[in-house]
Formats: structure tokens, C-alpha cells, sequence
């Protein structure tokens, strides 16, 4: 073999090498690319707070002849994590879950569907103005709202299930401790399910057993199709290792009740609601 033609091999050699290596980089960015890509999902488990604004909830029953307003009723929520979380149903409390896709692997826009599991309950012996047709008569009068005269909850809950525009920002970054500062914003509507509990003039609503079959209805079942919200909920997370993270957020939600099954009769109202959330959630 001739200097020339070892020299010849060498190089061809070399050459082989240097474009298997290349090869292997570029499938190992290719892959890292599609790893990045694929860590484009995140699910979230929390629980919240709740604040309603007064509204006016009205009421007909046409079989018995009332059609009337209950005037800017009071109500608040029940948080029940309160009280204690792991000595009770793990969705007893007033609860979040979020299930989220990013489109992009820099993970600053993405789209979730939400359900936030809220509660509304009526303060009992609040005195309100009633206003309208009650027994076929005209009455406009102040009454008390006792457990028996006139309780309006959705306790179990006043749900809602959204489809969320989802907007990240990185604030800020410390490499050392591997934790991200972001700040989110979401922007959706949605539907209301709500599980009417009432009692009203001493008739109690009846909606069913929580069974399979009667778990989903239009003015009937367990969690009912009753009305629509939107909202608006900005925040922040607290992201460690860009996949574990801790999320505080505040949602202001406009909710429109309808259909709201009563005793031989529908209620219906609007309001405000105040959403304070923590979360816990894993992108992956």
C-alpha cells in the first residue's frame, strides 16, 4: 500500500467518522426538539375561595301561580378545605382541575379547559325584598328568608366548566435554585352546571339520586345544564425545574343562571363571582 493511498484511507476514514458524529448530533438535537415539544401538556389540582355579588334571583312556578323576585339576595360560599382536606371526600371541598396543551415548547401560549367546582349558599334570615305574583296575588313586601320560607343554594356546587386562551410570561429566573417566577393570564367562557338545592314556601326541590343515570340533565339531575359564564384570571406560578409548579391566581367571572330547577318551576339570576384559586400542577 502506497503513502498516498494510506493517506487516502485515513482521510476517508476521518471523513466517515466526522459524518456519523455530525449524524448523531443532529439526531440528538432533532430528538431534544421533539422531547420539547412533547412536554407541551399540564394538568392542575387546587381548591378556591369565593366571594358572589348580591343579585336577584326570580322565580316561576306557573302551576302555582307565583312569578316573583327575591331583590339582591346575600350568599356566600363553603370552602370545606378549611376544615380539613384529608378527612373528607377529596372533591367535597370547593375544588379546581385544569387540563392544559401549550402550542409552542417556549410554553408562553396554550389553551385549557378548566372546571372550578364552586359553591353558593343564600344567608339564612337575611331579609330581602320579594316583589311580583305569589298565589295569584300581587305582593311587593320585605320577608325574612328562613330555611323553610325561602333557601336557595347550589351547594354542591354552583360548577363551572370553561374553555380557556392561557398567556405565560417569564418574570423572573434563578438558575441555582432551578425556579422560575411566571406571570399567567387566562381570558374563556364556558357552561354553568349547577346542583340546585331549595326549598321555597316549604316545597323542597327534588333533583334525584346522584346515580350514572341521572347525573347530567336540562332542569333535571344531579349537575344540570343552567346558564353560561365568562371570565377573566391572572396570576401567578412558581415553577421548579420547569415542570413542577405552584399556582395563585384570581378569576373574575360574570355568571348567567338560567333554568335553575325549583319546585314545579325555574329560577334564574346574574352575578358576579370572585375566585381566589391555589393550585398544584406538573407539565409534562
Amino acid at each position: 500500500m502506497t503513502k498516498h493511498q494510506s493517506l487516502f484511507i485515513i482521510i476517508f476514514l476521518v471523513g466517515i467518522s466526522s459524518s456519523a458524529l455530525a449524524s448523531t448530533n443532529d439526531a440528538n438535537i432533532i430528538a431534544n426538539t421533539q422531547n420539547n415539544d412533547e412536554k407541551s401538556f399540564y394538568v392542575s389540582w387546587g381548591y378556591n375561595k369565593d366571594y358572589w355579588t348580591n343579585s336577584d334571583i326570580h322565580i316561576s312556578q306557573p302551576a302555582l301561580n307565583n312569578n316573583f323576585v327575591v331583590n339582591d339576595v346575600h350568599a356566600g360560599d363553603y370552602p370545606g378545605w378549611n376544615t380539613g382536606i384529608f378527612n373528607k371526600d377529596l372533591m367535597s371541598p370547593q375544588y379546581n382541575i385544569r387540563f392544559g396543551y401549550f402550542f409552542n415548547p417556549a410554553r408562553t401560549w396554550g389553551i385549557e379547559l378548566s372546571f372550578d367546582h364552586t359553591k353558593y349558599n343564600t344567608n339564612l334570615n337575611q331579609v330581602a325584598r320579594i316583589s311580583g305574583m305569589i298565589n295569584g296575588q300581587t305582593v311587593i313586601q320585605n320577608s325574612v328568608l328562613t330555611s323553610n320560607y325561602f333557601y336557595y343554594a347550589l351547594h354542591n356546587g354552583a360548577n363551572n366548566l370553561m374553555l380557556n386562551l392561557v398567556r405565560r410570561k417569564t418574570m423572573v429566573t434563578m438558575p441555582t435554585a432551578k425556579l422560575q417566577l411566571v406571570g399567567i393570564g387566562k381570558a374563556g367562557m364556558g357552561v354553568m352546571l349547577p346542583h340546585p338545592e331549595n326549598t321555597i314556601f316549604g316545597q323542597t326541590v327534588n333533583v334525584g339520586p346522584k346515580a350514572w343515570n341521572n347525573y347530567f340533565g336540562w332542569n333535571h339531575g344531579w349537575w344540570q345544564m343552567g346558564g353560561w359564564t365568562a371570565g377573566l384570571e391572572l396570576g401567578m406560578q412558581l415553577v421548579f425545574r420547569k415542570r413542577v409548579y405552584l399556582e395563585f391566581t384570581d378569576k373574575e367571572a360574570y355568571v348567567n343562571l338560567s333554568d335553575i330547577q325549583v319546585y314545579q318551576g325555574q329560577a334564574s339570576q346574574t352575578m358576579w363571582l370572585n375566585e381566589m384559586i391555589g393550585s398544584f400542577g406538573v407539565m409534562f
